[in-house]
């Protein structure tokens, strides 16, 4: 029993050094900056435009990636094109997590859908054209393609139960229901 002990704090002295560096870097991968992060938590109680927030947060991502264009010549670029893709899948995930909220919440989001489903099928068809020659980022590529289908097949299936939800409860149309913290 001792034994076990001794190499259990042994353990936990080799790993505690490393903590830090691990919940630092953790903490670096919020792809919204801190300005974009304070824009969201402010429309906490308005869903329609938190939902249209993230939708320009997204196109800006989008923007960007074919900014770059599918066969960028340096190492730098490549990156660029990697990260850009990884923010554009994180801000999908943060999307979607919103829209299930609001969702459940019944919160009158229709007028924002309205918008982002053509917007969610553009971000398919970009990222679906952005297949480069080399494999360097086709995961995050295809990452970011799965993303942006899920958003676009969720956006469409949650306008269509939102129109028939408040055709039958027409008392709520216009609510913001209780929506992400």
């Amino acid at each position: 029993m001792r034994r076990l002990c001794c190499n259990f704090l042994a353990a936990l002295f080799l790993i505690t050094p490393f903590l830090p560096i691990t919940l630092h870097a953790q903490r670096n991968r919020d792809p919204l900056t801190d300005q974009e992060a304070d824009q969201v938590a402010n429309l906490r109680d308005k869903p329609n435009d938190r939902v249209k927030l993230f939708q320009k947060f997204l196109q800006e991502r989008i923007d960007s990636i074919q900014s770059i264009g599918p066969n960028p010549a340096t190492d730098d670029r490549k990156a660029d094109l990697r990260a850009k893709y990884e923010e554009f899948t994180h801000i999908t995930d943060e999307l979607q997590d919103n829209l299930d909220t609001f969702d459940q919440a019944h919160a009158d989001i229709r007028k924002s859908l309205k918008d982002l489903v053509p917007a969610t099928t553009k971000w398919v068809a970009v990222l679906n054209k952005q297949a480069p020659n080399g494999q360097f980022d086709d995961f995050s590529r295809k990452t970011a393609l799965e993303a942006a289908q899920s958003a676009n097949d969720e956006a469409e299936k949650l306008y269509k139960s939102q129109k028939e939800y408040f055709e039958q409860h027409k008392d709520e149309r216009g609510k913001n229901g209780s929506g992400p913290s």
